[in-house]
């Protein structure tokens, strides 16, 4: 169960006839009600300098809820096509469409969103997805089969669905917070703020990481927006399967205000639920499920992630700022010799330290130290030699996830990444991705 389990929401899947293996390849989730109390739009696209026409439409879209302008309350996602490098007539496809979901929703265009994933410079096949928009409506149900449906019709080199669900008591009303995720190769996501650019990246993508949440809490557009940055940059932006952010990276999260009473009071039962506001025990406890469902998507990518057969978490500790941390912990999980390493259970301190060594922020050897699992295997700048004989590593090292710690000096900071090894199989998938 995941998107529909919020009050006041439902969703369906289809085939389009995008994808040449003609799996499921499109998936709508709308919210029943229009704009009213507790209602709320909030979403976050990536920083990569190369976007997609969904990417440029859904800025504008979020700029406009912000001001108090029109907000989508539906989502339209089809994989397959990324619909980008595809210049205006790509941004004049995305709108068709956009226009002929809100036509049978009987809204704005401006109320749908639309999301592409898939591969690059290929115009978007309108035609085939205008075809199968009235029996993606028609399809809009709640419940166990409908969610499945929405979480398989974002897949693309994904083996399985990602779903997450949360829910916690706020002021005796049931917040239920669900939502799907896709994403497999092309995993290092760099996500904007309202507020402008943040850590841009580079290059072209045909892979994605698209997450798509949904709420009943009560809470406005701009508090929403505030929740989910918060949320989401923090888990989304610490994993990584190959260094490549996306050109259509996109996490969008809708609310409904319909947060059921667990135990309806003797008055007021009738009441809707108040607003929640920043600085409150409330605000503090959605954003915290909020959080974790972000977090619970983002391991999930990881996990199946192109070829992976194990994950890896780097820990640093110790270095002047927590971003330094991470800078180095980021330097890490992206090296390929590392990710090889992982790969073959080889517990390769060399690798991993020389690693933190390029990731330009300055530390001194011979006050680091490092552990893989529960053995420490370099220390104050030189290896400890008996450990690459413990079991415990060699243990650890075959386990499904393993956890590094580097210490490289005594702050009291920390900074971590979560990536995946370097199989034949990624190579396999990608060399052969488009043809």
């Amino acid at each position: 169960m995941s998107v529909t389990v919020p009050v006041g929401f439902k969703a369906s899947g289809a085939t389009a006839g995008i994808k040449p293996s003609g799996k499921p390849d499109l998936c709508l989730i709308v919210r029943d009600t229009p704009d009213e109390h507790g209602c709320a739009f909030a979403a976050l696209f990536t920083a990569n300098f190369v976007v997609g026409a969904p990417v440029i439409v859904g800025r504008r879209q979020r700029e406009q809820a912000l001001k108090g302008g029109p907000a989508p309350r539906a989502v339209l996602v089809n994989a397959g096509n990324s619909n980008a490098a595809t210049g205006q007539q790509g941004v004049i496809n995305a709108e068709q469409c956009m226009a002929a979901v809100a036509g049978l929703l009987g809204c704005r265009g401006a109320e749908v969103l639309m999301s592409s994933t898939g591969v690059i410079g290929r115009p978007l096949p309108v035609e085939k997805l205008l075809a199968a928009v009235s029996g993606l409506v028609r399809g809009l149900g709640r419940g166990e089969a409908a969610d499945a449906a929405a979480a398989a019709g974002i897949m693309t080199t994904d083996l399985v669905p990602k779903t997450a669900l949360r829910q916690v008591l706020i002021d005796g009303r049931l917040v239920s917070i669900g939502a799907i995720a896709k994403g497999s190769g092309m995993i290092a996501p760099r996500l904007d703020s309202a507020a402008g650019p943040h850590a841009p990246g580079a290059g072209h993508a045909s892979g994605t990481m698209l997450a798509f949440i949904t709420t009943d809490a009560a809470i406005s557009t701009p508090d929403l927006q505030t929740a989910l940055e918060q949320a989401a940059r923090p888990c989304f932006e610490a994993i990584s399967v190959d260094n490549h952010p996306s050109c259509s990276d996109t996490v969008v999260c809708l609310s409904s205000g319909r947060a059921p009473w667990q135990t309806p009071p003797a008055k007021h039962a009738d009441q809707p639920m108040p607003l929640l506001r920043p600085g409150t025990p409330a605000f503090a406890a959605f954003s915290a499920a909020l959080a974790a469902v972000c977090e619970d998507l983002s391991e999930q990518i990881v996990v199946d992630g192109e070829g992976a057969t194990r994950i890896f978490r780097v820990e640093v500790r110790g270095a002047a700022t927590a971003a330094a941390c991470t800078q180095i912990a980021r330097e890490v999980v992206n090296s390929p010799l590392v990710k090889c390493a992982i790969h073959g259970q080889d517990p390769n301190w060399g690798r991993i330290v020389t690693a933190a060594g390029n990731a330009g922020v300055r530390f001194d050897p011979e006050q680091t130290s490092l552990h893989i699992g529960p053995v420490c295997v370099y220390q104050a700048g030189v290896p400890v030699t008996a450990a690459l004989s413990d079991p415990a590593l060699k243990a650890h090292m075959a386990g499904k996830k393993v956890h590094c710690v580097l210490t490289v000096g005594p702050a009291d900071t920390v900074g971590a990444m979560t990536g995946c090894d370097l199989s034949k199989q990624y190579v396999v998938i990608n060399a052969e991705y488009t043809t």
